[in-house]
């Protein structure tokens, strides 16, 4: 099986061309709306600080014409299963080529300016957009795709705070003044994109593992609704308090992070005093603006990059904690529930809370419930190891038992059989916590209840 796209080309997968295309849509019509909205920003930005002019906008028209033509062209070649280390070949060459102009302009003369822009565009840019059309599609590359899209939106962050004296404001010491309403709302969108576009690349990478000839048990039917993997409205909400979170967390911290150049103290320290990018070699004939255009795009792909990996450590760390914390946060409030519900409960209800807070007591012990055993028998099995664990006799226990096979079964609730289950429940919870040793305790916060 090849380790690379495994998508439309999959000719062993149980779906049709077609689906292999439907599930394929999802990921890159949303990177598509991340690279556009990344567009609109850069683009926003650029005209607005430098403002509406035909140089402006033919500028803008190359660069977002041959980044479009690139990103759709490396995913043309995604499907095609063209391997990673030609394009960076072929990105080598294009780049040593560039360079190669560069130092023929500053030696030979000028050139048309549209030709300088196109050949930036598709010499310099172009590589980097083919990189991320492929990487959008292919296994295990959907991390460096991202760097394309957040290129163009931290470009025109920098093109906005620039023009808004922020910068200015960041020197003088006040960090959280590089932030107002439009920068936000160029930030946290392209957050919430970058996020959606990576769990759409993760469904469909589900999608088609199951129909593939890898997939353990390969289904014979078409799947709908809960069965198929697909984002849901609760899936969204988190991910959408997930993006408040990182990229809040992003904006709080990143200010402070920022390092242009060393100090002036000397030694290997470095300074938040703002330096700017080294200029780029002057091109005899070219606008200056878009020169400074061009020098801001350099800069972005240094200041995306430290974006990335910063949203990547948060993320990172937020997972961490929850592997670490959700079992046991869990467990408490389950715990919690069944011996004090939150609300109000039927009585009948009451019982099964309170028996399932039996058998996770039992669990803890070690005996587990059997799928489709029934509380007696349960019972049976469990008395002699709480007979163990205590050196009070358990008493009870079979007619609690009998009460939760009466409720399960239908068969009626009697006077007085909530408050037996409750106190019982709560005895045996309690009893075979405090005689847990410390490692069986944190073995039982961890388990699946």
């Amino acid at each position: 099986m090849s380790k690379g796209f495994t998508g439309v080309l999959n000719a062993t997968s149980s779906l049709t061309l077609w689906q292999q295309v439907k599930e394929t849509a999802v990921p890159i019509v949303t990177y598509w709306l991340w690279l556009g909205f990344s567009f609109a920003v850069f683009a926003a930005a650029a005209l607005v600080t430098d403002g509406v002019g035909m140089d402006n906008l033919r500028a803008l028209g190359i660069f977002i014409g041959v980044t479009s033509g690139a990103v759709a062209l490396g995913q043309l070649l995604a499907f095609l299963r063209v391997r990673t280390w030609l394009l960076i070949l072929g990105g080598a060459i294009c780049w040593a080529v560039y360079f190669g102009v560069l130092v023929g302009m500053a030696v030979g003369g000028a050139m048309p300016e549209p030709l300088i822009v196109l050949s930036a565009a598709v010499l310099l840019i172009g590589p980097v957009a083919i990189t991320g059309g492929l990487w959008s599609l292919e296994t295990h590359r959907a991390l460096w795709s991202t760097w394309l899209p957040m290129v163009y939106t931290v470009a025109g962050m920098l093109l906005w705070m620039e023009d808004q004296g922020k910068v200015e404001a960041w020197k003088g010491g006040d960090k959280l003044a590089v932030w107002d309403l439009v920068g936000l709302a160029m930030f946290v969108p392209s957050v919430g994109l970058f996020l959606l576009f990576l769990v759409t690349r993760e469904t469909h990478r589900l999608a088609t593992w199951r129909r593939g000839p890898m997939a353990p048990l390969r289904p014979t039917m078409e799947e709908r609704g809960v069965s198929r993997p697909r984002l849901t409205l609760l899936g969204f909400i988190a991910l959408g308090l997930l993006t408040l979170f990182v990229s809040g967390a992003s904006a709080l911290v990143a200010p402070f992070l920022w390092r242009t150049g060393p100090g002036s103290g000397g030694g290997g320290q470095s300074s938040n005093e703002y330096e700017p990018p080294p200029d780029l070699p002057d091109m005899p004939g070219m606008d200056p603006r878009v020169m400074e255009m061009v020098q801001k795009m350099v800069e972005a792909g240094q200041q995306a990059a430290g974006s990335v990996c910063t949203m990547l450590a948060i993320g990172l760390l937020a997972l961490l904690g929850a592997l670490i914390a959700y079992r046991p946060l869990k467990r408490l409030l389950v715990v919690k529930h069944l011996k004090d519900p939150y609300w109000t409960v039927s009585p009948t209800q009451r019982i099964e809370q309170g028996w399932r807070l039996v058998e996770i007591a039992l669990g803890d012990a070690g005996v587990f419930p059997v799928p489709g055993e029934d509380a007696a028998s349960l019972a049976r099995r469990a008395a002699p190891v709480l007979a163990r664990l205590s050196p009070v006799e358990v008493h009870g226990f079979d007619d609690v038992a009998e009460v939760a096979d009466r409720v399960r079964f239908g068969l009626g609730v009697s006077p007085g059989d909530v408050e037996t289950v409750e106190r019982f429940s709560r005895w045996v919870m309690d009893t075979v916590w405090e005689r847990l040793d410390d490692k069986t305790q944190m073995a039982s916060m961890y388990r699946e209840i």
